[in-house]
């Protein structure tokens, strides 16, 4: 565990990252020519930052995954009536590293994650982007995982004295198909061609580009990764979010997940590169 910790890339001094330890593990902050570019503080740990979601992603039905035979109850308190986001948001993280431009943070996976193991989550501030990575190592056997971050834009921009800049926020997304939503709000197995427009609190698939959001006349954001999934939400009036995620909500039970084994962990990683529009 530790205090936040600031980040700045050699060369960028208008730039600048808070990773926070004690917050789930998560980036806390990230500021571009002073406009800051996530949605810094909220009522409890699911809407606010940039937060690792680990071992899984996104919902699972009714807090109950299913593995081998075996039913293991995970926490539905944040959402209910399922869990959400894995059992690490609301955990405080060791620091391993801690420097001027990176930092390292590991967590252990105890109950109620039933396997046990331990995450990794690298952020680094370069020149070209925000890198973050994250690891899940398994303990003594096989576990089914799914990782994903969860970034929360602002939907207007402000500068350091809390005035607007720019107009307010728009989402970028070329998607060729969007995971239908049943009555529970999961995944009901089938696809959505075209994509229907806003609101979304859907998963999509056959995403083309690097998907973002940009505030017109201010900052555009993208976000680089090589997940299968992303999903993005709309319907919140403070923020929107555009999340990658190695596996669809509700993946752990219909086998739409890793297979994570003792020396063959979960590796993942997203880059965010920004820009300045005029």
């Amino acid at each position: 565990m530790g205090d936040p910790i600031t980040l700045r890339a050699q060369g960028l001094e208008d730039v600048e990252a808070v990773v926070d330890p004690g917050a789930g593990g998560r980036i806390a902050s990230l500021r571009v020519d002073g406009l800051e570019a996530l949605v810094t503080d909220g009522a409890g740990p699911v809407g606010w930052g940039c937060y690792p979601m680990v071992p899984w992603a996104g919902r699972v039905r009714d807090g109950v995954l299913r593995w081998r035979g075996e039913e293991h109850r995970l926490p539905t308190h944040l959402v209910p009536p399922h869990a959400i986001h894995g059992t690490l948001l609301e955990t405080p993280w060791e620091v391993a590293e801690a420097g001027v431009t990176s930092a390292v943070m590991t967590a252990q996976l105890g109950p109620p994650w039933p396997f046990g193991g331990r995450a990794v989550h690298r952020v680094a501030l370069t020149p070209q982007g925000l890198r973050a990575e994250l690891e899940v190592h398994a303990a003594g056997r096989a576990m089914p995982a799914i990782v994903g971050w969860h970034p929360w834009f602002p939907r207007v921009l402000r500068d350091a004295a809390g005035s607007a800049v720019g107009a307010p926020v728009v989402v970028d997304l070329d998607a060729g198909g969007m995971l239908q939503r049943g009555a529970d709000g999961l995944p009901d197995g089938t696809i959505v061609r075209p994509i229907p427009p806003e609101p979304w609190d859907d998963c999509f698939v056959d995403v083309a580009g690097a998907p973002g959001v940009h505030w017109p006349g201010a900052l555009a954001v993208e976000i680089e990764s090589d997940v299968p999934c992303w999903v993005v939400y709309t319907e919140n009036e403070r923020g929107v979010c555009v999340e990658p995620q190695t596996g669809p909500p509700n993946g752990l039970n219909t086998g739409e997940h890793a297979l994570v084994e003792p020396g063959a962990p979960l590796l993942a990683a997203m880059t965010v590169r920004w820009r300045r529009l005029s």
